[in-house]
């Protein structure tokens, strides 16, 4: 059965009405609630919030966490770079952002986190062919280092799927894999069905989450994606990695519904789904 997960920080109040962001002051509580509703993984946040252990030099706190309560991180979403980008920026800021990254390779290294994604979405989308180049240019400069810490770095992109292809076979690495989020290709307009056929080989990790048609993120189930069709195609791939939940949270609209209820319910929609379409 594919592991399922939830995104850090949607089992903990909202921060200044934000969908995603570190929970600064209760990141240690998810681990427990994660275990007590049934999650298998955490999927970490890093971004521009200060305090964030997975960057310190002291990890111990996030292992026995870990442990303890039996939620692995699998993957770390770093947000941090869709501001500190690692295109289009001064040599002196490139040259910060790439140390950052390097930290988180070396942190993921040491606790066993296999997956480190980048999102270039956004603020920091690189349909500009240009960003494109210089991406690939900078990133290629730390694929050494991710492939001796045994770290996969995963991309998340609006690029259609014929053009995320090429991007990952212009790499050519076993090291650069792709991550996908459902809600944000319906939102593009873009075939799932396509996409995972096209990309099928590189995907290490799924967001699921629904959105509408160039819009917004709304509760599972009451977007645009079509989950028979979405789980129908990851099984004819035979995907068996990782899937987060990564939904809309449901306390912004209404305060009465707690984030545990949110996840909770999530949960149980997104194995509905695993049950119906991908276990045999």
């Amino acid at each position: 059965m594919n592991p399922i997960g939830i995104m850090l920080g949607r089992l903990s109040p909202a921060i200044n009405k934000q969908i995603q962001s570190f929970p600064i002051k209760s990141w240690m509580q998810e681990f427990q609630l994660a275990n007590k509703l049934g999650f298998d993984l955490i999927e970490w946040i890093y971004d521009l919030s200060k305090n964030n252990p997975i960057i310190s030099e002291n990890l111990s706190e996030l292992k026995t966490l870990s442990l303890e309560n039996n939620i692995k991180i699998n993957s770390v979403c770093a947000d941090y770079f869709m501001e500190k980008k690692l295109f289009d920026v001064s040599n002196f800021e490139l040259s910060s952002n790439l140390r950052v990254l390097k930290q988180l390779i070396e942190n993921c290294h040491k606790l066993d986190i296999e997956i480190l994604e980048i999102p270039l979405v956004d603020s920091s989308s690189i349909q500009n062919e240009i960003f494109r180049k210089e991406f690939v240019s900078n990133l290629n400069s730390v694929i050494p280092f991710a492939e001796d810490n045994q770290v996969f770095l995963t991309l998340e992109t609006d690029l259609p799927p014929q053009f995320f292809r090429d991007l990952l076979l212009e790499f050519n690495h076993p090291n650069i894999m792709a991550n996908y989020d459902i809600g944000n290709s319906i939102s593009l307009g873009y075939d799932p069905s396509i996409e995972l056929d096209i990309l099928s080989k590189w995907i290490k990790n799924i967001h699921v989450k629904d959105r509408l048609y160039h819009s917004n993120t709304v509760p599972l189930g009451t977007g645009d994606v079509d989950f028979d069709l979405f789980f129908s195609a990851l099984s004819k791939i035979k995907y068996s990695n990782s899937l987060i939940i990564q939904g809309a949270r449901e306390d912004l609209e209404n305060f009465h519904i707690s984030p545990e209820q949110t996840c909770s319910k999530y949960l149980k929609f997104v194995k509905d789904y695993v049950s119906k379409h991908l276990i045999e």
